[in-house]
């Protein structure tokens, strides 16, 4: 079997959490996926949290994780 590529995300918009995995074939276009996932999330504002992650079939992490935590201090 050929190697595969996975591309998770994670984001909330406050308490509601949305997620998916993607696999694709081709590297290219799952590191293309990852990072429009990352500009995607960032540029909108209701995003509060994000991650986003890109590995191989093998499980090795072809990029490092991207978190973006913009969910503020807990109150007190």
């Amino acid at each position: 079997m050929n190697e595969f590529y996975i591309v998770t995300r994670i984001f909330y918009k406050g308490a509601n959490e949305t997620h998916s995995i993607q696999i694709f074939s081709d590297e290219r276009q799952a590191t293309q996926r990852f990072y429009n996932i990352i500009a995607a999330d960032l540029a909108d504002n209701d995003v509060t949290y994000q991650f986003a992650s890109i590995c191989n079939s093998n499980g090795a992490q072809i990029l490092a994780p991207v978190i973006y935590d913009r969910r503020g201090e807990p109150e007190q």
